[in-house]
């Protein structure tokens, strides 16, 4: 399941004059009003040319067309490196990228914000943004995890750094899904060997899946399968570490680690 990010506030202290509410929201809504302003007879006929290219760009973006909206910001990040809004415009670029779902893009245009202005007030936002990016590329358990656990890294580095912020508090929320598709993971494999009868590999599975991840849908399904290989011990009916599969059975995306949490 995919979630978009909640409407949210962001204050860019690069352009601390203008009221400074932007977002990237629910089904790809924006916040509008990130330049104080509703609709185009709000412009400055006395605008420079930064500001009139910030005000079309943000335009776009509250009409949806976020393709538009792209190649404005980053005509305003390439002509006008030193303007005032050029911070404004990095960070709405990288927007415009994740609305499109080019994550990657999107995502490494967060990063060069935070590189950047690395003392920006929107950083925490750039942050988050990067974990969402990873999330938003996360697949089902039965697939490779690797942007789960980027996300899961990311949005840790977030609440370490930024404990107090609106978005860190968004991160916990994330992370605890994202601990709950690895969970997924562990459970998919373990029951992928227990079904081929490979019950030693099976069993670190489900152990390992009660060890780090305890409050996750699986924990019980995973209990029920420890039972069962221990009454299958207990009766007989298997050998205690028995396994019975052939090489063959092995299926190249399997993980072959469990990540341990840093945070």
């Amino acid at each position: 399941m995919r979630f978009k990010t909640p409407a949210m506030m962001i204050v860019v202290s690069a352009l601390a004059f203008l009221p400074a509410c932007g977002a990237v929201g629910s089904a790809g809504d924006t916040v509008a009003g990130w330049f104080g302003y509703s609709s185009g007879t709000d412009r400055d006929v006395s605008a420079d040319e930064p500001q009139t290219l910030a005000m079309d760009a943000q335009e776009r973006m509250d009409a949806d067309d976020y393709k538009t909206a792209a190649q404005l910001w980053q005509q305003l990040k390439d002509q006008f490196p030193y303007s005032k809004y050029a911070a404004l415009g990095e960070l709405k670029l990288a927007d415009a990228l994740y609305l499109q779902g080019k994550y990657v893009e999107a995502l490494g245009a967060y990063e060069d914000f935070e590189r950047l202005h690395p003392e920006n007030e929107a950083v925490p936002y750039a942050v988050y943004q990067q974990g969402m990016c990873h999330y938003q590329r996360t697949y089902g358990i039965d697939r490779d995890q690797t942007p789960t656990i980027q996300a899961i890294q990311t949005l840790a580095r977030l609440i370490e750094t930024y404990p107090d912020s609106q978005y860190a508090a968004m991160g916990r929320a994330r992370i605890a899904e994202s601990q709950n598709n690895l969970a997924g993971h562990e459970f998919y494999v373990g029951e992928f060997y227990y079904q081929r009868k490979d019950y030693a590999a099976a069993m670190n599975r489900f152990t390992g899946l009660l060890r780090y991840y305890p409050d996750s849908g699986y924990h019980q399904r995973a209990l029920n399968y420890i039972a069962e290989y221990k009454r299958q011990v207990a009766s007989g009916e298997i050998g205690e570490g028995e396994n019975l599969r052939g090489s063959e059975m092995d299926s190249p995306f399997l993980s072959e680690t469990i990540p341990e949490p840093e945070f």
